[in-house]
């Protein structure tokens, strides 16, 4: 009884700190994005560049560097992801299933799909035409790949709860397929979050946001002469 009281305490006030008296502080996301910023993750080798932000979402191109491991078994639960490749070939994991993505085709993730891309070829695989992500998701996606290339165990941590309680709410729409189910995981972000700032972890650094001077990448502009 006396421990339903004290989690039941720690759920209401705990969140009421997290989330009302003691709240983030943040860049306005809906005006964070400018043409030319760069998504960078050399543990995923995905290079994406900012061309637009728009009606709550972000454009941009993406290119998957030579061997890009890509991110790991993934869910989004908000939004679709449609892939177009410009040249060479580029593989997808779809919910135990292989597939192999060649200029011409198309392939359409629903909200929902687990899925993971990644670049098995020794060559640079450019998207189609742009992408679009929920302003939100493509603003801590930033933070993600911060903490990924600074912290090479991230995946591997505990650590990393702790981290997407905070994510994960915030608009992190992204849930690990080999972690608990999706449900399990979006509560968490109430259970944990609390003790996850108590802890000191934060869901915004400005460490892990985009440099004051942006550096621009031949890879965007290479056209391929092989198909």
């Amino acid at each position: 009884m006396y421990f339903v009281i004290f989690f039941a305490t720690y759920l209401v006030v705990g969140n009421l700190l997290h989330r009302v008296i003691f709240r983030e502080i943040k860049p306005d996301i809906s005006t964070h994005f400018r043409p030319g910023q760069e998504f960078y993750s050399k543990t995923e080798g995905f290079r994406q560049r900012v061309t637009k932000q728009e009606n709550g979402f972000v454009y941009g191109s993406l290119v998957a560097e030579p061997f890009a491991a890509g991110p790991p078994r993934h869910i989004h639960v908000g939004f679709d992801e449609i892939f177009e490749i410009e040249n060479g070939e580029l593989t997808i994991w779809v919910d135990g299933e292989i597939k192999k993505l060649r200029p011409g085709q198309v392939l359409h993730i629903p909200r929902g799909v687990p899925h993971k891309p990644y670049n098995e070829t020794g060559e640079a695989v450019r998207l189609k035409g742009t992408f679009a992500f929920p302003e939100a998701f493509a603003f801590h996606l930033q933070q993600v790949y911060g903490y990924m290339d600074s912290h090479p165990d991230f995946m591997h941590s505990p650590k990393t709860l702790l981290l997407m309680s905070l994510l994960q709410p915030a608009g992190f729409d992204s849930y690990l397929v080999d972690g608990p189910p999706v449900f399990i995981q979006q509560t968490m972000g109430y259970v944990v979050g609390p003790l996850a700032r108590l802890l000191g972890y934060r869901s915004y650094h400005e460490d892990y946001d985009f440099p004051d001077k942006e550096e621009t990448t031949d890879i965007f502009t290479e056209r391929t002469t092989q198909h």
